[in-house]
């Protein structure tokens, strides 16, 4: 259940930060990459490798392969329940600074003309 409430996290996300990106004259297809990779890298990525180490560290320790299937399962849980929330912390700190809008400073390329000058 977590992996497709994940999934989809990670699609709504970042169809919405290219959309918002899109309006603050962002480059949108760069900030939804970065959101889709910190989504899958939080998600995915992180969850596999640390599943990894933990089973190579039971697997030194002694633990018999079958023993290690029920060992393994509470840490694993924890680090999925884990690393999906950090994922989510991620892609909405990702979009907060998407939608921030650009400042144009005073006096640039959007600035009014000077005013006419009359010689009599």
């Amino acid at each position: 259940m977590l992996f497709i409430a994940g999934i989809i996290a990670i699609v709504v996300f970042t169809i919405q930060v290219y959309k918002t990106a899109q309006g603050t004259e962002r480059n949108a297809p760069l900030w939804a990459a970065l959101t889709a990779v910190i989504g899958v890298a939080f998600q995915f990525v992180i969850p596999i490798v640390l599943g990894i180490v933990i089973a190579v560290y039971y697997m030194l320790t002694g633990s018999t392969v079958e023993s290690i299937e029920g060992d393994i399962q509470l840490p694993a849980t924890m680090i999925g329940v884990v690393c999906l929330i950090l994922s989510i912390v991620g892609m909405v700190l990702v979009s907060k600074h998407v939608s921030k809008v650009i400042d144009v400073p005073v006096g640039s390329v959007n600035a009014p003309p000077p005013p006419p000058t009359f010689n009599p």
